[in-house]
């Protein structure tokens, strides 16, 4: 049988078409757009997708630019000696002008736990400078301006809810064995973000808390005296102590290891260390110390030792 030229082509033609078709058929599925290989196989427990954007408009004669990204990361939260792996959602807004940058952002955060592991689903919006996670919780650091400290707070990875905060940083207390560090620090006046919350005669805050809850918060007030004036409003001086010696204080004192303690450790076992303060005040340099204790895994201001006529401590 003859064929004429317009069959032939026609023939290779449609050859062509069910070659490319089959070719397309076995690539579906194996690659997606980004590169991926292989498509998820199983029931769909979560999804989710996001984009980034940019934004340039006038503001009282100024150039503004606000930036708006996207992204997720995987972390590992440990609830005592269990891993539960979480997924992070997190979209970071920046503003500023085009001639000044500016250090704050917004971070929009959404948590979800991974298949077969215990519920987890929060969501909150924080206003900082730099967000990571460390020491098993979110740590959000607002970095200060001119005549500001830097302000840092801890988040629970579980929960979302805040657990400890402090300016300039915070010291960590560690138990052999156990993820879970406790925090102690400072809150001053000049803590950024307006963390600060302004009342008569109040100098600062006293914190302690682990990585998953608040323990203790204290006021530290400024009494009338002849030094009053002269007692700084930033961050003092800070560090532990172990007066009983049974605790390993290190990295110049701004850590502290339980030496008797250990995974099975109870609120008895964490003792025998103190926060100590010294302010620094006077063209002399003089100084003032201010010791907070912990008895029982508490702040114990009954054994807190200061000068009563410069300071009144309060819980």
């Amino acid at each position: 049988m003859k064929y004429s030229n317009f069959t032939r082509i026609a023939a290779f033609s449609l050859i062509g078409t069910l070659v490319l078709l089959a070719s397309c058929k076995e690539r579906t599925g194996s690659k997606t757009d980004t590169g991926a290989t292989n498509s998820p196989k199983g029931n769909q427990t979560y999804s989710d997708s996001a984009t980034s954007s940019v934004r340039v408009y006038d503001e009282n004669g100024k150039v503004c630019i606000q930036q708006s990204s996207t992204y997720y990361q995987l972390v590992d939260f440990y609830k005592v000696d269990k891993k539960v792996p979480l997924l992070l959602k997190i979209k970071k807004v920046e503003l500023c002008y085009a001639d000044s940058s500016n250090k704050d952002k917004v971070y929009e955060i959404e948590a979800h736990n991974l298949p077969d592991n215990e519920p987890i689903s929060w969501k909150a919006t924080l206003p900082g400078t730099e967000l990571q996670v460390k020491d098993n919780t979110l740590l959000l650091v607002h970095e200060g301006g001119d005549n500001e400290e830097d302000y840092i707070t801890r988040y629970n990875l579980q929960t979302g809810e805040r657990v400890f905060g402090s300016t300039y940083g915070d010291l960590r207390i560690a138990i052999p064995n156990v993820r879970e560090k406790r925090f102690m620090g400072y809150t001053s006046q000049r803590a950024a973000g307006a963390a600060f919350k302004q009342e008569e005669n109040l100098l600062g805050y006293i914190e302690y808390g682990k990585g998953t809850a608040p323990i203790s918060k204290l006021k530290v007030y400024l009494k009338r005296s002849g030094v009053a004036d002269k007692i700084p409003n930033y961050t003092p001086e800070m560090v532990f102590v172990s007066p009983g010696g049974t605790n390993s204080v290190m990295d110049d004192g701004k850590q502290l290891i339980l030496m008797k303690a250990d995974e099975k450790y109870t609120a008895a076992d964490v003792n025998d260390f103190a926060l100590q303060l010294t302010f620094y005040f006077g063209d002399d340099n003089e100084s003032t110390v201010v010791t907070i204790p912990v008895k029982n895994d508490k702040v114990d201001l009954a054994s807190a030792t200061y000068d009563k006529q410069i300071f009144n401590i309060t819980e």
